[in-house]
């Protein structure tokens, strides 16, 4: 996104289990001089897995803590900018600097320390029975 609009902020938000498999885009944007921001929610857990625990394994939690560490410092390690954010009042004026380093060629992580809430899991609709609308697969009910 950031390359066909070079002029417009790129965002992107992710849990930090999801953000741990991709993390190391963050290298190629340094790299590459691809200047973006990365949210990433922090409350060490594998959030969609354990609600859907919650929905179809009746609570029995398996693997779904994680202990990470500072994505922030990691995002530093990589040659970006790493900011880690511990209160909500600090998140607007947070996104607002690295938009604005966006505009020096800067790549910042911001990562958002959060509780341990579940929400709704994004894969209700996935996990549930399909509706069949082919005749050919009425069978398969």
């Amino acid at each position: 996104a950031k390359v066909a609009a070079p002029e417009r902020p790129a965002i992107s938000y992710a849990g930090d289990g999801a953000w741990g498999m991709s993390m190391v885009e963050i290298m190629t944007c340094v790299r590459e001089q691809i200047p973006v921001t990365s949210i990433v929610f922090h409350n060490r857990q594998w959030g969609a897995e354990k609600k859907n625990q919650v929905d179809f394994y009746s609570r029995r939690f398996v693997a779904g803590e994680l202990e990470n560490p500072s994505f922030a410092e990691i995002a530093r390690s990589m040659g970006a900018q790493g900011v880690t954010i511990d209160k909500l009042e600090d998140i607007g004026p947070a996104l607002k600097q690295a938009c604005d380093a966006q505009k020096d060629g800067v790549t910042t992580v911001i990562e958002i320390m959060c509780t341990r809430e579940l929400g709704d899991p994004f894969r209700r609709d996935a996990l549930s029975v399909p509706v069949r609308h082919l005749e050919k697969y009425k069978d398969f009910q």
